[in-house]
């Protein structure tokens, strides 16, 4: 054994070097339908395995604790192999900004089509009760444009209600962000920043407003208390309506901008 090796090893034992992960990057799994391979992360944190769909590929990945053994995972995902089948075939497919895809803006349907034009915008148009998106530019771009598009109508919405909430209850957020997260709708932090998913923007507004009265309620209480959930339906009456509404519907907002498999 070299020196380095030595030192490394020692360096392990006391915890200063975190031992590397054995587990390959994937694995394969048999299936009537077809092979299917299951992307594999290593978590230090994690306790257990978890087997999901990736929030924006519908792509498999089983999360993988420290210590446990190829053999094991394999073992675990192939038990669980038709369940896995049972959600890739109920999950909806990606939808790509693309021409002709059908978007949902505050709950309303919108057709994308793409203008041939030099000066790249993005606007809403109506025909005969049709809601368009108008995008136009170089087509290659109209991808990325319709997503800055959004963001920028869920930072004006979200704004607006974060206001008129934290304005009820006496607070103020240091600032508000706009992310792609797939594990939260939002979040506040510490430092009372709130931070809000920008798919929002396409969930009815009633639960667009749910949410910010959500992140704002945690401003006088970073828990989920009774004094919390008072908060909350003092300043949206209806927020069980929209805790229900994206149980149900939030994955399907994940399933847009997403180039099809």
């Amino acid at each position: 054994m070299s020196m380095f090796s030595q030192e490394s090893g020692s360096l392990r034992k006391i915890g200063l070097i975190k031992p590397r992960s054995s587990l390959p990057q994937q694995v394969r799994l048999t299936h009537a339908r077809g092979p299917i391979d299951v992307q594999l992360k290593h978590n230090a944190r994690a306790k257990r395995l978890i087997l999901r769909l990736d929030g924006r590929t519908g792509e498999p990945v089983a999360t993988c604790p420290p210590g446990i053994s190829v053999k094991k995972v394999s073992q675990f995902l192939q038990a669980h192999v038709d369940w896995l089948v049972d959600k890739q075939q109920g999950r909806p497919p990606n939808v790509a900004f693309e021409h002709g895809a059908v978007v949902p803006i505050r709950d309303q349907p919108h057709t994308l089509e793409h203008l041939d034009q030099a000066r790249g915008t993005v606007r809403v148009l109506e025909d005969e009760g049709e809601k368009i998106l108008l995008v136009s530019g170089n087509e290659s771009h109209m991808a990325r444009r319709v997503t800055d598009w959004l963001k920028k109508e869920a930072r004006a919405d979200l704004s607006a209600a974060v206001a008129l909430h934290s304005d009820k209850i006496g607070v103020k957020p240091s600032s508000l962000r706009i992310k792609d997260t797939t594990s939260r709708w939002g979040s506040c932090s510490s430092a009372r920043v709130l931070s809000f998913s920008w798919r929002i923007i396409m969930a009815p507004p009633s639960v667009l407003n749910y949410l910010a009265a959500h992140e704002v309620a945690h401003l006088r209480e970073m828990n989920h208390s009774d004094r919390f959930w008072a908060h909350v339906q003092a300043l949206c009456p209806d927020y069980e309506e929209g805790k229900k509404w994206l149980r149900q519907n939030g994955r399907r907002l994940h399933t847009y901008g997403v180039e099809p498999e």
